[in-house]
């Protein structure tokens, strides 16, 4: 990965989007500090992301991955609570406040009802609304979330998405990876457009998301038109793929 500049503020969602191959999941383990950048550097609050040690840096930020699978039986609850890990020392046990917090995270992701589940018994959507919730339970200001919808189906992908909106009106910096251009161009605030591992655009939806360049990009034929609305989503792009045989 090269010449790629990116930044997360307080109360904002970027998208960062592109093809297979073209470097998102290598730009998201650069941002949570499981890769190292051969030049350049990644930087938390003016500190080097490099020089935090793992339980610093967990406090600072969360991962959402796509999926996950655990060697042992977990329920919902006590998975939420492995966010608090990050708090606690090495022989401290789990306090009041610890316990008040994933109660928190549970209802913020309307998981509370499946607290008691195992994990292995929920949909896709109500695991990845339990991954957020471990996420919300690290109370780190910034979240990283590696294609939260992939494999949901409409419903999960728009309350996902909701979920996520919401977080960024508390103040939370999100970054979100996914191959959904349209739900990205309806709730970002900047997309980063990748293109064989580098920057190609960014900025707005409106700018980044242009049949030109998503064309070269994507290497197919597309129509972008505008979001009918109401509210927020009117005007926003729409990415419309066309068959091989249109004229």
């Amino acid at each position: 990965m090269r010449e790629v500049s990116v930044s997360v503020t307080p109360g904002s969602l970027l998208a960062v989007v592109g093809p297979n191959g073209a470097g998102k999941t290598t730009l998201l383990r650069l941002l949570s500090g499981s890769l190292v950048p051969r030049e350049g550097e990644i930087r938390l609050d003016d500190r080097v992301l490099g020089e935090l040690g793992d339980r610093e840096r967990a406090r600072a930020l969360a991962v959402v991955p796509q999926s996950e699978s655990s060697p042992f039986p977990v329920t919902v609850r006590e998975m939420v609570g492995m966010g608090r890990y990050a708090h606690l020392g090495s022989w401290e046990s789990v306090g009041s406040r610890d316990r008040a917090v994933v109660d928190e995270a549970l209802e913020r992701c309307a998981v509370a009802a499946l607290a008691a589940r195992q994990l292995d018994e929920l949909s896709g959507g109500e695991r990845q609304r339990a991954r957020i919730a471990r996420a919300l339970a690290q109370e780190a200001p910034v979240l990283l979330l590696d294609e939260p919808t992939a494999g949901l189906d409409l419903r999960y992908r728009m309350e996902l998405f909701h979920l996520l909106q919401e977080l960024r009106a508390d103040g939370l910096a999100l970054l979100v990876v996914t191959h959904d251009l349209n739900l990205a161009a309806r709730f970002a605030d900047r997309l980063l457009l990748l293109d064989r591992g580098r920057e190609r655009a960014g900025g707005a939806p409106r700018d980044v998301l242009s049949r030109e360049t998503l064309e070269d990009v994507y290497e197919w034929s597309l129509r972008l038109v505008p979001h009918p609305g109401p509210g927020s989503d009117a005007g926003a792009p729409q990415t419309v793929p066309l068959r091989r045989d249109a004229p």
